[in-house]
């Protein structure tokens, strides 16, 4: 029977030659203070000493998998996924620090909603405070009731989102192609409520060897690049677009129809007066406050640009 004021909550941690930062993140797990948890590590073929270390901190309620064979890292957190057990699912890194009541503060504040997330701060490879950003600092964080904002972005990390199982026949199979967590976000949106809670309870690390390059460490950015650069990935707004469940599915339909005509120089009034009637939506994710003018400037660009940013 379910334990509905401390349901069991499923980490599903997935490793990968992650021996330098490993110790951290997991004396970050298992010094949670919410007591009715369970560990799913799941290691994708790692040739350094990260499967000794997990095996170190096996007890009842950690399970450690070895895959036979390497899935790479999005179908690692699938196969993870479909091991837990828990009401509710939390992803984890392998080189992030976890605060120690991140999950007893989640599930006090999930409620009904179907996915909770928060704030996190970055830090660097020796756990240095990397400046006074934030997640919530370069991103607006979204709480509405459309997923039209996420189309073309994202501000839900995985590491800083709880979901509930519920989720999990939408979610799976997991897509190569795409960020799990983008997936996560856009039918998280679809199916019911999330909630954006304002507390760092996440210590992003950020290195070389990251997935994700939030801070653009990797990248050399020109003198006038804008920092949240749109980019449009045409199968990723496709994908949205055929999702069984969509909330709004003539408009994300619409969304994918225009932004693809745009490829062949096709619907451009169109896309661009979709762009000014939607604007709020679309780039919440990514827009600082602008002026009605600029908005129409912005939307102007992207509709008529000679090289669309796809």
């Amino acid at each position: 029977m379910k334990n509905t004021n401390h349901p069991l909550v499923s980490i599903a941690l997935c490793t990968y030659n992650g021996q330098t930062y490993l110790k951290q993140q997991l004396d970050s797990l298992v010094n949670q203070t919410y007591q009715n948890i369970e560990i799913i590590i799941v290691d994708d073929q790692s040739s350094d000493l990260t499967a000794e270390l997990c095996k170190s901190y096996q007890t009842d309620n950690i399970q450690f998998y070895i895959n036979e064979t390497n899935l790479g890292y999005t179908k690692n957190f699938e196969k993870a996924i479909t091991l837990c057990n828990g009401d509710y699912i939390c992803l984890c890194d392998q080189d992030d620090i976890w605060e120690m009541n991140k999950i007893e503060i989640l599930v006090n504040e999930i409620g009904n909603c179907v996915l909770i997330y928060h704030d996190s701060n970055f830090i660097n490879e020796v756990g240095q405070k990397i400046g006074a950003e934030s997640m919530s600092t370069r991103y607006n964080m979204y709480e509405g009731k459309s997923a039209l904002p996420f189309i073309l972005s994202n501000c839900i990390s995985g590491h800083a989102a709880m979901f509930s199982k519920a989720l999990i026949p939408y979610l799976l199979p997991l897509d190569k192609r795409f960020y799990h967590d983008w997936w996560l976000a856009y039918i998280a949106f679809n199916i019911g409520e999330v909630k954006f809670l304002h507390q760092i309870l996440v210590h992003y690390r950020q290195h070389e060897n990251s997935i994700t390059d939030n801070l653009n460490i990797k990248v050399k950015k020109t003198e006038n690049e804008p920092a949240n650069r749109i980019a449009i990935d045409i199968n990723w707004v496709e994908k949205c677009s055929t999702f069984i469940a969509n909330r709004e599915p003539n408009l994300i339909k619409k969304a994918y129809y225009l932004f693809n005509n745009i490829q062949s120089g096709n619907s451009r009034t169109q896309l661009f007066l979709f762009l000014v009637k939607y604007y709020d939506l679309i780039f919440y994710i990514i827009s600082n406050k602008k002026s009605f003018t600029s908005k129409i400037n912005y939307a102007r660009k992207i509709a008529f640009s000679k090289k669309p940013p796809f």
